[in-house]
C-alpha cells in the first residue's frame, strides 16, 4: 500500500510515520506539509527509503489532489480546521481519508460529505486518534453484544510523572487543548444536544494507581456528536466524554487562559499586532521552551456503555491503559499517530467494505483493530456487568 500523512512534519504525525515505515506492505509514504525544510529534517530524522515529501499548502486543493492520485489513503494529520480541505482533495484524487479528529462542529460538518465520498467510491472515517479513535473503537466492542444502548460515557484520563518544576509540557496538540479548554461543549442528554460553558459536568473519579484520584470535566468532542448518529436506532439517550489533564498542567493552562494568553483577538505589541494565542504556540509547539526529557507520561481511555442484553439491563466497561513510548516519543503523541495509522491501514488493505463517511464505530471490525493494537503491546480489557 502506499500511505500519504498531510501535516507530516508535525508532532503529532511521528508514530504514524514510524508505524508505516516497520509495516511490511507499506511502500511508500508521502509526507505533506508547507514547510520544505520541517519536511527535510522529519525525512532525515526517520532515516527510512519508504519516505517520500511534498511541499504544499493545504488550501492548494488541485495540487493537493494531484499529489494523492497514487496513494490509497491519507492522515490528515495537520490541524482539524484544514479537515475539510484534504475531504475535498480526496474526492477529487479518489484517495481513502482518516484523520486525529474534528472537535464537535467539524465532525457533523465532515458527516455531511458521506454521499461526496459514496460518489467517489471511497472511504473517510473522522476521528482516529486515541479520543476520538480509540475510544469508538471500545464503544463498538460493547454495543455490537448490546441489543439496546442507552448511556454512553467516555472517560480520558491523562498522567505525566515527567513534567516537573515549572515545566509546562502539553501531552498533545496545544491549539486542540486550547479550544476544549475555552469552547463550550455539549453533552447528549434525554435525546437532545446541550450546549455547556468549559469546565462543566465536574466528576471525581479514583483511577487504579499511578493514576490515583483525578477530576475530569466535559470537552468539546466529536464522540459526543457522532454516536447519537450511529445508535440512534439502539435507543440511544445519552452520550458524555470527559477529559482528566495533568493537574499541574490543566492549573497553569487554566493561568494563561484566564489572563487572555488563549485569547485569538490581535493586540498591539511594539507596533506589531500579534494574537496572544500565536505567541504561545510559537514558544510551546514551534519552539518548545521546556524539554520533556525521558517521557513517562499515560492515558487511561475507559468507555462505560449501558444498554439491554436478552432483555436484561447491562454494562461493558471496555479501557486500555496507554503507557508506551516507542520511537522515542511522548505517550500523548505515540497514542494519537499510532492509532491512526492502524485505522490508515485498514481502510487501504480493504478491511473496511463500506463506502462512504463514517466514524470508526460505524465501520471499523474490532477483532482486526485490537491485534493491531497488540502489535505495539496496548491492550484492551472489559468487564460485563450483568443484572440477574
Amino acid at each position: 500500500m502506499k500511505a500519504a500523512i498531510t501535516g507530516g512534519a508535525g508532532r503529532q504525525s511521528l508514530s504514524a510515520i514510524y508505524d508505516f515505515v516497520e509495516t511490511e506492505d507499506v511502500e511508500k509514504v508521502l509526507l505533506i506539509d508547507i514547510n520544505e525544510e520541517a519536511l527535510k529534517a522529519r525525512k532525515e530524522l526517520v532515516g527510512s527509503p519508504k519516505i517520500e515529501t511534498k511541499a504544499i499548502d493545504l488550501k492548494d486543493t488541485q495540487t493537493l489532489a494531484q499529489a494523492l492520485e497514487e496513494y490509497d489513503v491519507v492522515i490528515n494529520g495537520s490541524s482539524h480546521v484544514f479537515n475539510m480541505d484534504v475531504m475535498d482533495a480526496c474526492i477529487e484524487s479518489k484517495t481513502n481519508y482518516t484523520d486525529f479528529g474534528g472537535l464537535f462542529h467539524w465532525a457533523v460538518e465532515q458527516m455531511g460529505r458521506d454521499e461526496d465520498f459514496r460518489r467517489a467510491g471511497i472511504t473517510g472515517i473522522v476521528g482516529s486518534g486515541s479520543a476520538p479513535g480509540i475510544v469508538n473503537v471500545l464503544t463498538k466492542y460493547a454495543t455490537d453484544r448490546l441489543d439496546t444502548v442507552e448511556d454512553i460515557l467516555i472517560l480520558d484520563a491523562i498522567i505525566n510523572r515527567s513534567a516537573s518544576g515549572y515545566g509546562f509540557v502539553p501531552p498533545y496538540a496545544l491549539n486542540t487543548i486550547i479550544e476544549e479548554f475555552t469552547m463550550n461543549n455539549f453533552e447528549y442528554k434525554d435525546g437532545e444536544h446541550v450546549e455547556l460553558p468549559p469546565f462543566s459536568g465536574k466528576m471525581t473519579v479514583d483511577f487504579p494507581e499511578p493514576y490515583g484520584t483525578l477530576n475530569l470535566y466535559n470537552m468539546i468532542h466529536s464522540e459526543v456528536a457522532t454516536m447519537p448518529i450511529a445508535y440512534k436506532d439502539k435507543g440511544i439517550k445519552n452520550v458524555a466524554f470527559k477529559l482528566a489533564l495533568p493537574t499541574l498542567f490543566e492549573e497553569r493552562l487554566r493561568f494563561l487562559i484566564e489572563n487572555g494568553l488563549g485569547s485569538q483577538e490581535k493586540i498591539n505589541v511594539k507596533g506589531t499586532a500579534i494574537a496572544p494565542r500565536d505567541f504561545l504556540l510559537e514558544v510551546f509547539e514551534t519552539k518548545p521552551g521546556t524539554k520533556m526529557g525521558t517521557p513517562d507520561d499515560m492515558k487511561l481511555l475507559r468507555v462505560i456503555v449501558t444498554g439491554t442484553k436478552d432483555g436484561k439491563k447491562c454494562t461493558y466497561e471496555v479501557e486500555t491503559d496507554l503507557h508506551h513510548h516507542p520511537w522515542g516519543l511522548s505517550n500523548g503523541h505515540f497514542s494519537v499517530g499510532f492509532p491512526g495509522a492502524i485505522t490508515a491501514k485498514m481502510l487501504a488493505r480493504g478491511q473496511v467494505k463500506e463506502k462512504g463517511f463514517f466514524t470508526g464505530e460505524q465501520v471499523l471490525n474490532t477483532d482486526i483493530y485490537f491485534r493491531e493494537l497488540e502489535k505495539r503491546n496496548v491492550h484492551v480489557f472489559a468487564k460485563v456487568t450483568e443484572q440477574l
